[in-house]
């Protein structure tokens, strides 16, 4: 009774290798043909920090790529890009943790150890400390504070936020 259960998953494992690697060969024989004519290549970039995505549509002219192989290699696995290949479309995806270009040029206000700092992103969006204030978080205004402490004080620098607490003195004084 062994010997039969045995044998069979012997033959389950053959049959296995046998599909695995036919699937693989296939993938090779797809990788080196090269693309039809009329085939459109999209380059897709998430950025997980700020949710955007960076999408442009290209051809293998414009990229001087001939086969999908040549395509993996511009664009390698190590570095996170991932490739699908359907009807005259080519799609090369992947998802970076970081801020795409015009949100990390965007700066915004929150609170770092008590004091205000200057954050990388729009606001709400935490794309790392760029520098810490001198101004503590506890001297601001209560819904200003409240802001900085949430990272959702929309102002780009440190001089905008003294302009406003001048402002605010003036008023009040």
């Amino acid at each position: 009774m062994k010997q039969k259960y045995s044998r069979l998953l012997i033959y389950v494992l053959l049959v296995i290798v046998f599909v695995g690697g036919y699937y693989l060969w296939q993938e090779q024989v797809v990788a080196r043909r090269p693309l039809p004519e009329g085939t459109k290549i999209l380059v897709k970039t998430d950025y997980s920090l700020c949710k955007h995505e960076d999408c442009k549509e290209t051809t293998p002219l414009d990229l001087k790529v001939l086969t999908l192989r040549d395509l993996r290699q511009l664009y390698p696995s190590g570095q996170g890009w991932r490739s699908s290949y359907g009807d005259h479309q080519v799609m090369v995806s992947r998802t970076v943790e970081n801020l795409c270009d015009k949100c990390s040029e965007v700066t915004h206000l929150g609170e770092k150890g008590g004091f205000v700092a200057v954050i990388r992103g729009p606001a709400g969006v935490n794309g790392g400390i760029v520098r810490v204030t001198k101004f503590k978080t506890n001297s601001l205004p209560a819904e200003l504070r409240l802001k900085a402490e949430k990272g959702l004080l929309d102002l780009p620098d440190e001089e905008a936020l003294v302009q406003i607490l001048d402002s605010l003195e003036e008023s009040s004084g």
